[in-house]
Order: structure tokens, then sequence, then C-alpha cells
């Protein structure tokens, strides 16, 4: 327990369940109101443990847990174990009500489960997990999750999801119930996590980084033996014609270069209306890697003077600007898609901040969404990333969003083939410590191409969001990985 002043409020409202008891787990001796049992736990090993204390004693065939920050009312009780008491589920978790969904902030760690509940193919569940509280279960789904497991409350989750268990999500709170203030757990700024945030991202991270490589989703098919082949000299790359301009410095960035690098597929339709915008940057060099295009994208290209890299098979999503990025030879790298008209009034914004020290300039999409997204796994999943980053801040900044750029003197030492999966670069940029920000807010969303084959499925997550899903688990591993080897 953080504190004591609410117990009996709490412990009133559970009495009007008639329970068969109350167990109150607290750190110290405590002297409450006779039927409510304090069981000491002195040397509890995270925040969790206490669950795992409360199931060894307790002898109900239902177990509520409740937790310490929030009293509900008689009827907010009875109407969360409806489901379990008359039959109609093994273990409930707690959702908050829609109706009041766009009335209340939401919780930035509820990405994390989000992601993860769509992971294990329970998308009802929406945001829904074991790691929040009230929840209830079962004597039987007890055993079934096992009463160690507790305390690592999202493997709890996991487990309880893949052993069968009728599980279902139950709303819980109007917004009108009483919260208690307990700043030891809560206490927070706009842009850092509070003590639950952290605590509650490190179980959710651990249990990732035991999943599959990348939770066993597809990555788009692409070509990683291409780039992670090529070599500094870039020998052997498909490279068919070389700017018509020379690398050259300019006023405009201080003395700074700039390269533009552009993938392009089947792009024909804009690539020269977006080659045009992007040479009023006055950049030094502007690389298009075509790949797997049966049009006319690399002609039109080449009409441009620009330098291009042609493929006759399709490299797979961001694979292009893995390898553009190794061609070039700029102070700072800005990354556009060739299907995307972008004024350079909204592209020079990146490179400007790159001139002024920033190392990974984002783009703040956060605008554009129709927030909040509660249900959105492409959300929740760049949510997720820069929650585990300790970056809070980045809000859902990610570099799977063009554009954005780079400078080279801070990145090119952690290598280019990173870029072919921009939620694992930007991991791996976080941890070395460069200075990565918002910088700018261009709607990439409504001039971005509709694919049918990639951005709809019958069932399942479409193709896309699979290859984004998987990508964002591909970092939050390699992240786990790092902190793992810290540790060691």
């Amino acid at each position: 327990m953080h504190g004591t002043a609410h117990l009996p409020k709490l412990i009133a409202a559970c009495k009007q369940l008639a329970p068969l008891e109350i167990i109150v787990i607290s750190t110290r001796a405590l002297e409450l109101d006779s039927g409510v049992r304090v069981v000491l736990a002195e040397a509890a090993e995270n925040l969790f443990s206490w669950r795992r204390e409360a199931a060894k004693h307790a002898r109900g065939s239902v177990l509520l847990f409740l937790g310490e920050e929030q009293i509900d009312s008689l009827s907010g009780l009875q109407r969360f174990l409806f489901p379990i008491l008359y039959g109609k589920a093994q273990v409930v978790l707690p959702q908050q009500d829609m109706r009041h969904r766009r009335l209340t902030k939401p919780r930035p760690i509820h990405s994390f489960s989000l992601l993860l509940n769509n992971l294990f193919g329970r998308t009802d569940l929406r945001e829904a997990s074991l790691l929040d509280t009230p929840h209830a279960m079962t004597r039987e789904a007890l055993s079934k999750i096992g009463v160690e497991q507790l305390t690592q409350p999202a493997q709890a989750h996991k487990r309880a999801v893949m052993s069968g268990l009728s599980i279902t999500a139950q709303t819980f709170g109007t917004g009108t119930e009483e919260r208690i203030f307990l700043p030891q757990l809560h206490g927070s700024l706009l842009k850092e996590l509070s003590l639950y945030e952290k605590l509650v991202i490190a179980e959710q991270l651990d249990l990732v980084s035991r999943l599959p490589f990348r939770g066993g989703l597809s990555d788009g098919g692409r070509r990683r033996d291409i780039a992670e082949n090529v070599s500094s000299k870039n020998s052997g790359m498909p490279v068919t014609q070389v700017g018509k301009w020379p690398l050259r410095r300019t006023t405009l960035y201080g003395g700074k270069t700039v390269s533009v690098i552009i993938p392009a597929r089947n792009e024909a339709a804009t690539i020269q209306q977006v080659i045009r915008e992007v040479l009023r940057l006055d950049p030094a060099e502007i690389i298009v890697v075509v790949n797997g295009s049966v049009d006319q994208t690399a002609q039109l290209a080449r009409e441009c003077g620009v330098t291009t890299v042609e493929f006759p098979f399709a490299l797979g999503v961001d694979t292009g600007r893995a390898i553009g990025a190794s061609l070039s030879k700029g102070d700072i790298l800005l990354f556009v898609d060739a299907d995307m008209i972008m004024t350079v009034h909204d592209l020079y914004p990146f490179v400007l901040a790159c001139e002024c020290g920033v190392d990974v300039a984002l783009n703040d999409v956060s605008v554009f969404l129709n927030q909040p997204c509660p249900d959105n796994v492409f959300v929740a999943c760049r949510q997720a990333l820069n929650l585990a980053l300790n970056r809070k801040d980045l809000g859902i900044g990610s570099m799977v969003t063009v554009p954005f750029a780079l400078r080279r003197e801070a990145v090119a030492p952690l290598g280019w083939h990173i870029l072919l999966c921009p939620p694992k670069a930007q991991a791996a940029y976080a941890q070395a410590g460069v200075k990565m920000e918002l910088v700018h807010q261009v709607n990439s969303f409504t001039s971005n191409r509709l694919r049918p084959e990639k951005h709809f499925a019958s069932s399942g997550m479409p193709p896309a969001v699979e290859q984004i899903a998987g990508d964002h688990v591909e970092a939050l591993q390699f992240l786990a990985k790092g902190r793992q080897r810290d540790e060691m």
C-alpha cells in the first residue's frame, strides 16, 4: 500500500458485495475492521507481488483484485463481476466505457496492451489487460495461469489468453468514481514517465523479448541480404546515372550539404513532381532508388538528372532507404517518398533542424490523426516504442513516417543497414544518445496512396499493419536485448 487514508472507503465498498473475505496486502501492520485480513508482505519483489500474496491466502472460488487508486460504487463493482458470477467468463478485465473514451485522456501505457492483444489475436479485448485493476478470475483460471505468474502480469495475461480461458473485457468506471491521489506511483510531468508507467512498460518489454522474432509477423518482403551486403564503395550497385551537378556546398545550410533519398516503385505519375519540389531545397544530390518497377519511373528520374539506382526486382519496404543512404555523401540526409508530393515549405524544416544540431528530425503527425485513437494498432505501436525509449515527449513520432532527416555525423557510425527497419533504427539511435526531436507537422496520411492489397484484409491485420507491427516488435526486442546486455 502506498497510503492508508483511503482504505476505509475501499473496504466499505467491498463489504457491500458480501464477500467471503477481504484481504489487504500491506508492508506494515494495520488495524482494520473485523472481517478484514491483513497479510504482511515486507519484501515485495515488485509492484505486482501483492497479487501473488493475496492469491496464496484467498479461499473464494472467484478472486477480485482491486488496486488502491480507485474506489467505485457497489453497482459498478456488481456490473463488473456480472460475467464471472453468472458463468459467462473465467477472467474479467477492465475496459473503459466507450461512451466516455472521448471524454477522458487515454493512458499511454495502454498502447502496449493494445499491441500485444493484436499479436495474440484478441483484438476484441482492445487495451484490456491483467496489468490493470480491477480484474477478476475463477479459481480454475488461477490454476491455469499460476499463482507465481501473478507477479509478472504481462506474462500472466499472455498465459491466460493462450490457455484457452474464457476472457471478457467489462466496462469499469464512468469518470465519476473517486480516484485516490498517489504521487509516488503516478506523479510525473508531461515529458516523463511515472514510476507506475516505468514498471508496467518494463513488464511488457520483458514479455515482448520472449516472443518469436518480430512476433512471427511478416517483414514486408525486405531484401535484407542486399542492403546488409552493400559495401562502403557500393561495388556492384546498379547506378545507371550520377547527377549532372557535382557534390557542392550551399550557403543555405551553413556550409553543410544535403542528400535526398527517394525510394520508388511504379511512381511514374508523381516522381518528377516530387523531384522538382525537392530541387528547391538546393540539395547536393538526389538519389532515387527504383526497384521492381514496370513503368517509366527510372527513365523519368534520369531525365531530371538525379542519381538513379535501378533494381529489376522489388526490394521490399524501406530497403531503398538503406541503400540510398549508403550511396549518399551529404552531411544531412532527407528521406521522402516518391508517391507523396510535399512542398519545399514542409521539407525545409527537417533539414534546418539537422543544421541546428538535431540528429534525428521527426514528423509530428499526432495533430492529423483523430485523437485519441484507442483501437488503432498503427498508432499504438509507435507510442509503445517511444514509451519504452523513455521518450514520452515524442508521442507517436516515428521514422516510419516521412519526411524525416538525419545528421550523418551522429548516425553513420551505427551503419546504414539499420534503416531497413525504421523503428529499430529509432531505437538504436535513442540508445546511442543522439538528439531526436519532433520538428515539424506534415500531413503525410491524406497524400499516401491507397493500396488495397496492403491496406485491407478479410481477416486479421492488413499486410501493411502487420509489417509495421512486426517492425515495432523487432525494435522492442532489439531494445530489450540491449538492456539485458547492459545489465550483465
